[in-house]
């Protein structure tokens, strides 16, 4: 069903110039701004600036209306048992799909469709969005040109769709894009996986018995560092549609699952982990890891409560939880980055709504109420020295400015 006409692409021969003019018509600033894109945002639509790649800009292509419609490759099939042409074929740029077809009167037609609305963007719907993201900038992350800040996560791409896999061809496009639509987000990515990278790797080193991801996502550490793995046993915990798009993807690409292995799903807001750790064959006498990235935003209070009360319940003394969380303050949206995070989260994310967050400077009272002891925290000025500064001492980002992740041990 067609829902309405939500987005206009204007294609130029001077984007810079473009901008500027159009600009002064909106009496606004783009919302994205980049050499390859700039998108404003006017009442309820999209109005986009592309680049030609021609110097003479043909009529008919310099001007796309793009239509919002519920489910994209059946109205793109329907378009054409219709009598239309391919003009592109369906493509997914971050989270939409977009196509466009000739009409048969010579006009180009766009279509498009709101992965996040599809299916009202639920996790338990569709795969997470927000997981898809992570691998995006692990992806960009190994092929990033700035060798001091260079991903290691060369499994990450296997989970992308074709065409974001073409477009590491150009990696400076795609961080551009990902820099200009949340400001932080790629470099605090860059540092987080780094870090647990760091904390997954030392667990195997020393033998855990256990270590348990909650809220797996796309996470490559159990394949990537498998040639580490001896007896430690691994838990992959995550919604149901992520986690099988995820084993599907590992098999089409041939990358073998170790036999020390188990994937167990969990909605974490309905289910508890004693109702399907155990099951799994979960040892709560035992020195253990959990790995909790990128999860805590989006779980109520009381789901936090419960999992750290599990944790501490089910496992031996020196058993660790490394995870990351938003931090919260007065003045936290002027903050570097948060306003557009939060924005962005709005908009695009709605079904991964963020509900958690502790407040600044209160971690440590927070854990040792619950029966942890702080091992290690930062805080994103904290990261960006430790994981994002360059030989010349300068920079490669910043982290959006709410983000810390700290890894704690259980109490005597």
């Amino acid at each position: 069903m067609f829902q309405g006409l939500r987005g206009i692409v204007y294609k130029v021969s001077d984007i810079e110039k473009a901008k500027n003019w159009y600009s002064k018509v909106f009496n606004t600033k783009p919302i994205l701004d980049t050499p390859f894109a700039v998108l404003f945002s006017v009442g309820d639509s999209i109005f986009a600036l592309s680049p030609a790649t021609n110097t003479t800009i043909k009529s008919d292509d310099s001007i796309i209306a793009y239509w919002e419609v519920n489910d994209i490759d059946s109205q793109y099939k329907r378009l054409l048992q219709l009598g239309a042409t391919v003009h592109t074929e369906i493509t997914i740029v971050l989270n939409r799909k977009r196509a466009t077809v000739i009409d048969p009167f010579g006009n180009v037609m766009g279509i498009r469709t709101t992965l996040a609305d599809a299916t009202k963007g639920s996790v338990e719907s569709q795969p997470s969005q927000t997981a898809m993201g992570a691998a995006i900038a692990r992806a960009v992350a190994v092929i990033d040109e700035r060798k001091e800040i260079r991903g290691h996560d060369y499994l990450a791409e296997i989970f992308l769709p074709e065409n974001l896999k073409a477009s590491l061809e150009n990696p400076g496009m795609m961080k551009e894009m990902m820099t200009n639509r949340m400001p932080g987000m790629y470099e605090y990515i860059t540092a987080r996986t780094v870090y647990f990278d760091h904390i997954f790797e030392q667990a195997l080193r020393e033998n855990f018995s256990q270590i348990v991801f909650l809220g797996a996502g796309y996470d490559t550490r159990a394949y990537r560092f498998k040639d580490l793995i001896r007896d430690t046993k691994i838990f992959e915990l995550d919604i149901h549609t992520t986690q099988q798009q995820k084993i599907k993807l590992l098999h089409q690409n041939n990358i073998p699952i170790p036999k020390q292995l188990t994937f167990v799903p969990i909605n974490f807001n309905t289910e508890t982990l004693e109702d399907v750790l155990f099951k799994a064959g979960y040892n709560k006498d035992q020195k253990n890891l959990f790995i909790w990235e990128g999860v805590t935003y989006y779980l109520s209070p009381k789901a936090v409560d419960d999992t750290l009360y599990f944790i501490k319940s089910s496992s031996s003394v020196g058993s660790t939880i490394c995870f990351d969380y938003g931090a919260h303050w007065p003045e936290m949206l002027d903050a570097y980055g948060v306003r557009r995070l939060m924005e962005t989260m709005r908009t695009d994310y709605s079904g991964e709504a963020t509900r958690f967050g502790i407040e600044r400077g209160k971690v440590e009272s927070f854990l040792t109420d619950r029966g942890y002891k702080i091992i290690d925290h930062l805080t994103a000025e904290e990261m960006e020295r430790k994981f994002l500064t360059l030989r010349d001492g300068s920079l490669a980002g910043k982290v959006v400015g709410i983000f810390c992740f700290t890894h704690a041990s259980i109490s005597d």
